[in-house]
């Protein structure tokens, strides 16, 4: 049997009339390829959802149905400040979750993404509201119609005291407080959640960060 380099034999005999296979593996074929992209793809999503986890405060994370054990890891690497460290405590938290079934976790984690933009929306509304209202003074009468109960006496002596914080370049205590007296006129279940945020203190800037 002639023997080609370019194409190396599946097997071939020793002298001593063995039969040795070859051991190099066959091509990928592409229904192999496919299957270890998906899962490649598999492994990146529960990274993906792992990062997740790691990004919800303590309080709501102990409320979330997972098992202990991925709960105790993702509390473990929200303390590891080690680069490397984290990655492999990621990549411990993605081995754990594949015996999880993630599809209410992913939805749990949707459902608290939902309610905190709806508050970082509403936060950012106020704060309009406010720049609005110290501009012209006539959006208190609009805000009386609305809130009947508002103290108008209140507002216009918190809105008097802003404009001179400003000019003076004094601290905006005043100006804060209008931030407080306008989100207390109409006060949504998603507060709480504006409270969440601010305890974990993603802008140092703003007003509810700073007002007791």
């Amino acid at each position: 049997m002639p023997f080609h380099a370019s194409k190396p034999p599946s097997h071939f005999h020793t002298r001593q009339g063995q039969v040795v296979v070859n051991a190099e593996p066959p091509p990928l074929t592409e229904s192999r390829r496919r299957s270890k992209t998906k899962a490649k793809e598999e492994v990146d999503a529960l990274q993906a959802l792992g990062n997740r986890l790691v990004g919800v405060g303590n309080d709501r994370l102990k409320k979330l149905d997972i098992p202990e054990s991925l709960r105790d890891a993702v509390l473990e690497a929200k303390r590891i400040t080690s680069h490397g460290a984290l990655r492999r405590q990621m990549q411990y938290i993605g081995k754990l979750m594949r015996d999880v079934d993630t599809a209410p976790i992913q939805e749990m984690l949707d459902e608290l993404d939902g309610v905190s933009n709806k508050a970082n929306a509403r936060f950012h509304a106020l704060e309009r509201l406010r720049d609005q209202l110290l501009a012209d003074e006539a959006l208190i009468t609009t805000l009386k119609n609305d809130y009947p109960e508002m103290d108008v006496s209140a507002l216009r002596t918190l809105r008097r005291n802003a404009l001179k914080e400003q000019a003076a370049q004094k601290p905006p205590k005043s100006y804060r407080a209008i931030f407080q007296f306008l989100k207390a006129l109409d006060a949504p279940a998603t507060d709480q959640d504006v409270a969440d945020q601010n305890n974990a203190g993603p802008d140092a800037d703003s007003d509810e960060d700073v007002i007791a």
